[in-house]
């Protein structure tokens, strides 16, 4: 895994403007930002007093009971669900990631300023004097390690059970606008967020992304010390965060502190009694 320490904000936005994003790059560019240096695990690894027996047991559980009425958030239905065995199932899953409840996914983006907003994002101020992280993934187009959902060929996955993968790989989808899109804040902070997921195969769940090895060759480590973290704050807008949080009147902040809260009571009782 190749790593960068840049000296200040405009050697990081050179960086970016390195990447290669031209139709003939043999790669996708993904980012993920960290405000500190931890492993890159999905959130359903969270309690380490679980083994992976224990984990996927309880997703199943949690799947198998995710619908509206159940959990009280509104739930997409993907449009090509009556023609493909697992479309929802995928589906769901995306909503559920961005909606707060724990899975199997890992975040990422083709957006490099959301990364850098990760990286950043410390309400709490415990990090302001520990590096930040932005991972960049430079996944190959042409390898077996991309689902594309906007790739016609890539939409066999949707009669493949998410659950039952033989490897990891990062997913790439598409936004569905509904006439009535505003009341799905997953997929709103999805869209906004340009968001995509690594999604882990089930022996490797609690594996840290950047140890398993057809994926960490295609990683680089972007150190983002306090002062370049000082620097992107005055960088980005002052709005970027209610933008990408879904929380940009006062009715929709009303509405993502009621799913915070319906999201934190369900990981409790599932993942951590």
């Amino acid at each position: 895994m190749e790593k960068f320490r840049p000296n200040n904000l405009q050697e990081l936005l050179s960086f970016n403007q390195s990447i290669r994003r031209d139709g003939f790059s043999p790669y996708l560019a993904f980012f993920r930002g960290q405000i500190n240096d931890w492993p890159i695990k999905p959130n359903i690894t969270r309690n380490p007093k679980l083994t992976d027996a224990d984990i996927l047991e309880k997703e199943k559980i949690f799947f198998e009971n995710y619908n509206e009425e159940t959990l009280g958030v509104k739930v997409l239905q993907h449009f090509d669900k009556e023609y493909t065995k697992y479309a929802q199932d995928w589906h769901n899953l995306f909503q559920a990631q961005h909606l707060g409840f724990y899975t199997r996914l890992t975040d990422w983006s083709q957006d490099f300023n959301t990364a850098m907003f990760f990286a950043i994002d410390d309400e709490s101020e415990t990090y302001l004097d520990i590096d930040g992280i932005i991972y960049l993934y430079k996944c190959p187009y042409y390898e077996d390690q991309l689902i594309n959902f906007q790739r016609e060929e890539d939409c066999r996955f949707f009669d493949q059970n998410p659950f039952d993968l033989e490897k990891s790989y990062m997913v790439k989808h598409y936004s569905q606008f509904p006439d009535d899109f505003e009341n799905y804040a997953g997929e709103i902070r999805r869209f906004r967020q340009d968001g995509s997921f690594i999604i882990l195969n089930s022996e490797d769940i609690n594996k840290p992304i950047e140890k398993i090895p057809y994926i960490s060759q295609y990683l680089t480590k972007i150190y983002i010390s306090p002062t370049v973290k000082a620097e992107i704050s005055n960088y980005l807008d002052e709005g970027f965060k209610e933008f990408i949080y879904f929380a940009s009147t006062d009715d929709n902040k009303t509405e993502v502190e009621r799913i915070r809260k319906i999201t934190s009571e369900s990981n409790n009782k599932i993942y951590w009694k």
